[in-house]
């Protein structure tokens, strides 16, 4: 799995998935590497006759990312997504955003002053919530993945036929189709208290998509904020009481 700097990795997981191979003129030094990973079965089977008749279980790992054969297909569609310079310049800003993100945090925290965790302080129990601890690594990663998030919102916002920022995507109960819900409609349903609306929707932190339509994914990104900053990025696997188990 090839590392970028601020760049963590970037993963096919569709049938034709293959390791991805580092960006020409990116650095592949040891550069400290929370920032961002990227789940795109659609980006490889765009690009790969093989992916084109999908075998039967091979269908892409992240649910709303199962069209991708039909999108491939479609060579109408396939003009109106971002280009591979289009994407390499998004995903610099990205890693920028991470990477300014995990410096600011680390600078305004009196214990680390500007200094990575060490092991043993991601490991310590800062708080109680309900019945979870919330160790250092918790704290650090929620206060970095927030100003990440916000620095994306800004530097994006100029291509936002093309980008979103936490959507939401829900599984139509007739169809089985994921679809992008609009976020005026997320809202309505949150300030009605109407929190049964959203069970089983997934909030990815970026997707891009083609020109206009946010059902047609081509890459979707987490930042992820490892701590200390030389573990492997991670998701937690879903629990049996939730709607995506036994999924990460």
């Amino acid at each position: 799995m090839s590392r970028l700097p601020g760049l963590s990795a970037l993963v096919l997981l569709a049938g034709c998935a293959t390791n991805v191979s580092t960006r020409s003129g990116a650095s592949s030094s040891g550069a400290s590497h929370y920032a961002l990973t990227s789940d795109t079965a659609t980006a490889g089977c765009l690009r790969n006759p093989a992916c084109y008749t999908t075998p039967p279980g091979e269908e892409a790992v992240i649910p709303w990312l199962s069209n991708t054969v039909s999108a491939a297909r479609n060579a109408a569609a396939m003009a109106m997504l971002l280009t591979d310079a289009e994407i390499a310049l998004i995903e610099k800003t990205l890693t920028e955003c991470a990477q300014a993100a995990n410096q600011q945090v680390n600078q305004e925290d009196a214990e680390l002053q500007g200094q990575e965790p060490t092991r043993e302080q991601c490991r310590r129990v800062v708080r109680r919530e309900g019945n979870t601890d919330v160790t250092r690594a918790m704290e650090l990663g929620t206060k970095k993945h927030d100003k990440a998030l916000e620095c994306a919102r800004e530097a994006l916002k100029g291509m936002a036929k093309y980008v979103r920022v936490e959507p939401t995507y829900q599984r139509d109960p007739n169809t089985g189709v994921w679809r992008w819900i609009d976020p005026k409609q997320v809202k309505e349903w949150l300030q009605l208290g109407l929190t049964a609306q959203l069970w089983g929707a997934l909030v990815p932190d970026i997707v891009l998509h083609a020109l206009g339509n946010p059902n047609q994914v081509q890459l979707v990104y987490d930042f992820k904020f490892p701590c200390p900053p030389d573990n492997p990025p991670k998701w937690g696997r879903y629990g049996p009481d939730q709607p995506h188990h036994p999924n990460t």
